[in-house]
């Protein structure tokens, strides 16, 4: 509960409703990577090269409960 309520007061002050709703995006895919076991840093890196490079990938596939991390 105590990162929750941090997360809270660090919030108050984020600018605008798009800004939130990015935010709340973001926190989510993290979330949901802990959740999975997976890493953040490693699944958000496989995520942005996938949408930078413009690899024709599944976009289920890119969700973090489909991912398979690099042994």
């Amino acid at each position: 509960m105590k990162p929750v309520k941090l997360l809270l007061k660090n919030c108050m002050n984020i600018g605008s409703e798009d800004a939130a709703e990015d935010s709340a995006f973001i926190f989510s895919l993290i979330e949901s990577c802990k959740l999975n076991d997976i890493t953040p840093q490693g699944y958000l890196k496989h995520l942005f090269e996938c949408i930078l490079h413009g690899k024709d990938c599944d976009k289920k596939a890119l969700l973090p409960c489909f991912y398979k991390p690099e042994c």
